[in-house]
C-alpha cells in the first residue's frame, strides 16, 4: 500500500494550481524547502515525477496529471466530509475558532458562551493566534471559523488571497488603534495623544503579531518595548506599571472600568485596520456560528456608540 498523506495531496494540488513551488509555499504558509521535501518524498513513494522544474516555473508531467486528477477528487471529498461533520457538530454546541489577541472579541465570545452554557454537550476550541495561523487552522486543522486582522490598505490583496483559498469573508469592523494606558498614567488625562507624547514610556507588543504600521515615539529617543505572548499579562503591566502603554483595537467600557484603564485616540495614526470573519466557502454560517457573529457585531456597535 502506498503511504501517501492527504497533506501531500493538498500540497501537490496547490503547486499545480500555482505553477510555482515558491508561490504555492506562500499560499500554504509553509517554507519552500519543506514543500520541496514533501514533494520529493511523494514522488519517491509513487516512483515517478509529478512535476518538472524549469527556469520558467513548475509544470505537471503526464504521469503527474493522472495522479493530480485523483488527488483533487480525494482532497475535495475529504473537505466535504469534514464540513458535513462540522455541520453535525453545530447541534452539539461545537466550535473551533482562531482569533487575534483582541479583547473586544474575547468579550463577545464570553457573552456568546453565557447564552449556550446550559447545553449538555459543549466542545469549543478557542485559539488566540495571528492571521496566518488562523487561515492555516481552517485549511489544515479542521477549524470552522477564524478572525483575521490586516491594514486597510491591504484589503484588495488579502481578499484575493482568501478567495484563492476558497475562504468566504464576512466584515466585522474597520477601526483605528487606540492608545491603552492605566488610569494612573500621566497620559490618562489627555483627550488625544501624538507619538511625541510617548517618549520615555514603554510599549507593550504582542510578540507574534505585526506592529510595523503602528505609530512610534518621535524625537530620537530609543524605543522601549516588552514583547508579550499571553494577552492576559497586558492588563497586569498596564494596571501596575503606569509608564507602559499599548496600541489596541477599541475596548468595551465594561472592560476598561474593570481594569482601571483608559483608551485615547491618536489622530496621527495613518493606518486603519480591518477585522473580518473567515470560513470555508462551503461552510454555512448558521446555528452557533451565526449566533456568535451576531453578538460580535453587537459588541462592535456598542463600543462604537461609546467612543
Amino acid at each position: 500500500m502506498l503511504d501517501i498523506s492527504v497533506k501531500q495531496m493538498r500540497y501537490a494540488v496547490e503547486i499545480a494550481h500555482c505553477g510555482s513551488i515558491n508561490q504555492a509555499a506562500q499560499n500554504l504558509y509553509v517554507t519552500q524547502s519543506s514543500l520541496s521535501k514533501a514533494m520529493k518524498e511523494l514522488e519517491s513513494t509513487l516512483g515517478y515525477a509529478i512535476f518538472q522544474r524549469t527556469p520558467a516555473g513548475t509544470t505537471v508531467t503526464e504521469e503527474g496529471q493522472a495522479f493530480l486528477e485523483i488527488a483533487r477528487q480525494v482532497v475535495y471529498k475529504l473537505e466535504v466530509l469534514e464540513r458535513q461533520s462540522q455541520q453535525r457538530n453545530e447541534q452539539l454546541a461545537a466550535m473551533k475558532i482562531s482569533i487575534p489577541r483582541a479583547t473586544y472579541i474575547t468579550y463577545a465570545f464570553t457573552e456568546f458562551f453565557k447564552k449556550i452554557q446550559n447545553r449538555e454537550q459543549i466542545q469549543i476550541n478557542f485559539s488566540e493566534t495571528n492571521s496566518q495561523e488562523a487561515i492555516d487552522n481552517i485549511l489544515s486543522r479542521g477549524f470552522q471559523l477564524g478572525i483575521i486582522r490586516y491594514p486597510e490598505f491591504m484589503e484588495e490583496n488579502t481578499r484575493r488571497l482568501l478567495h484563492q483559498k476558497h475562504l468566504r469573508v464576512r466584515p466585522i469592523w474597520t477601526f483605528s488603534y487606540m492608545l491603552l494606558v492605566s488610569g494612573e498614567s500621566p497620559l490618562a488625562a489627555k483627550d488625544r495623544v501624538s507619538p511625541k507624547d510617548l517618549i520615555g514610556y514603554t510599549e507593550l507588543v504582542h510578540g507574534d503579531e505585526e506592529s510595523a504600521f503602528l505609530p512610534e515615539p518621535t524625537g530620537g529617543a530609543e524605543q522601549k518595548r516588552i514583547y508579550l505572548y499571553e494577552r492576559g499579562s497586558q492588563f497586569d503591566f498596564l494596571t501596575n506599571v503606569p509608564a507602559t502603554y499599548m496600541w489596541v483595537s477599541p475596548l468595551p467600557e465594561k472592560v476598561l472600568r474593570q481594569h482601571g484603564l483608559v483608551q485615547i485616540p491618536c489622530p496621527e495614526n495613518r493606518y486603519r485596520y480591518s477585522d473580518v470573519l473567515i470560513c470555508h466557502e462551503d461552510y454555512p454560517l448558521t446555528g452557533y456560528a451565526k449566533q456568535f457573529y451576531e453578538i460580535l457585531l453587537q459588541t462592535k456597535d456598542e463600543i462604537d456608540a461609546s467612543l
